[in-house]
């Protein structure tokens, strides 16, 4: 089998890591998107669960980042390559300490120093989205060239004698005070916060974290933010995305979106069920008896008689004609019982967003099934598994498990 190549010209680490977010997606568990709906998930997602992803792996490093950061912002004439290559090299410093604890989640436990999606890239939307930043709409590009060009002008104005208007003294401190408390709405670091580092957050950063996600205007009418208010031994009982609104009494502000979610998941897993029969050639018994029972409990269970398959795109304002054309038709084709045409449409939509090269079904260049093959996707969870584990950190470390 001939591998694929990729290759892209690095203008920015910026570019770097929305490239590298792609490359990670793909071989995340859980974040297969063979059918080409992941606008729509990552939609319902970014409003269940806003400021989380699918390869964030435990709450600390909101804290690990901006510490960083805010010592960086104390060193003066630093360029904005050097503030960014400097973050680089304390992330990767930090990997051997935090993998001392022998706990789980630490980005680069594996890769070590030759780690390429580092833990800024990782959780700059959520700062920012948690409102960490004072300045969401900067990228981290965007920051350090911003930090590096006050850093100028301060070292400008002092070299030619210059006072701010709200300067108070001629101690150069005060110029790099106005800086560094200029970007982040963040606990300062704790003193010799490296040397006792832990993966676990700290009773003081739990709270915080929480106050954060409460209070922000992005994410204080969330389904995280609803979880964050309940009792963490429930929260931690549900593993399944369907069984949260039997589990908890939801509030009306979270109430249709929930359901609407929860519909699409459970309309669009039956596409993907008939995805891995297609796959398997029907050889895969496991996905062929979930199909059965999908397809028999589809009118009785889910209510979906009279569902409108673009339901989702409309509530959530998503334009994309081809995807709304396969969703339309791949019902119309279930609700007549025509399994040829349900899998011709699969085909066609595989072949769509891949091409015919690259297409698995029907491609034995491409995929072989064999005895044991799993299923390809599965039911939309909307990143709860991810945020289960943010909400477990704040809740132990506001209980003071691991002082």
């Amino acid at each position: 089998m001939n591998s694929i190549k990729l290759g892209w010209i690095d203008y920015s680490s910026e570019h770097r890591s929305k490239v590298m977010a792609v490359l990670q997606a793909l071989s995340t568990p859980g974040a297969v998107d063979e059918l080409g709906v992941g606008q729509i998930r990552d939609g319902f997602a970014n409003r269940l669960f806003p400021g989380t992803s699918t390869i964030q792996t435990r709450a600390k490093y909101f804290f690990i980042v901006p510490y960083i950061l805010l010592e960086l912002e104390k060193q003066k004439h630093l360029s904005q390559k050097a503030i960014l290559d400097k973050l680089e090299a304390k992330e990767l410093d930090l990997i051997e300490p935090l993998k001392k604890s022998g706990e789980s989640g630490v980005i680069g436990e594996n890769a070590g120093r030759r780690l390429k999606r580092r833990p800024s890239s990782i959780y700059w939307n959520g700062l920012r989205t948690f409102e960490f930043s004072r300045y969401p709409q900067l990228t981290l590009d965007d920051y350090a060239r911003a930090v590096s060009t006050l850093n100028k002008d301060v070292a400008n104005q002092m070299s030619m004698g210059k006072r701010t208007d709200d300067e108070q003294s001629d101690d150069p401190d005060a110029y790099q005070g106005r800086i560094t408390g200029g970007f982040w709405r963040c606990l300062p670091p704790p003193n010799n916060w490296e040397e006792n580092i832990s993966i676990h957050l700290l009773p003081e950063e739990a709270a915080y974290l929480k106050e954060r996600i409460l209070k922000s205007s992005h994410s204080k009418e969330s389904m995280l933010a609803f979880l964050l208010k309940q009792n963490p031994a429930e929260v931690e009982e549900v593993n399944d995305f369907d069984a949260l609104g039997e589990k908890f009494a939801l509030p009306d502000s979270l109430s249709e979106l929930y359901e609407k979610a929860v519909m699409f998941s459970n309309f669009i897993y039956g596409a993907t069920l008939r995805y891995n029969v297609i796959l398997s050639e029907g050889k895969n018994q496991k996905v062929v008896t979930l199909w059965d029972e999908w397809r028999h409990s589809f009118f009785v269970e889910h209510h979906f008689a009279a569902y409108d398959p673009n339901e989702a795109m409309d509530f959530l304002r998503i334009n994309n004609y081809r995807l709304r054309l396969f969703l339309q038709k791949w019902y119309a084709a279930f609700l007549a019982g025509d399994e040829l045409k349900m899998d011709e449409l699969i085909v066609r939509r595989e072949i769509e967003l891949k091409s015919r090269e690259r297409a698995k079904l029907q491609n034995p260049a491409v995929y072989v099934y064999r005895e044991g093959h799993g299923v390809r996707g599965g039911k939309l969870d909307y990143r709860l598994g991810n945020s289960k584990v943010i909400l477990k950190d704040i809740f132990e470390g506001m209980e003071g498990s691991h002082a």
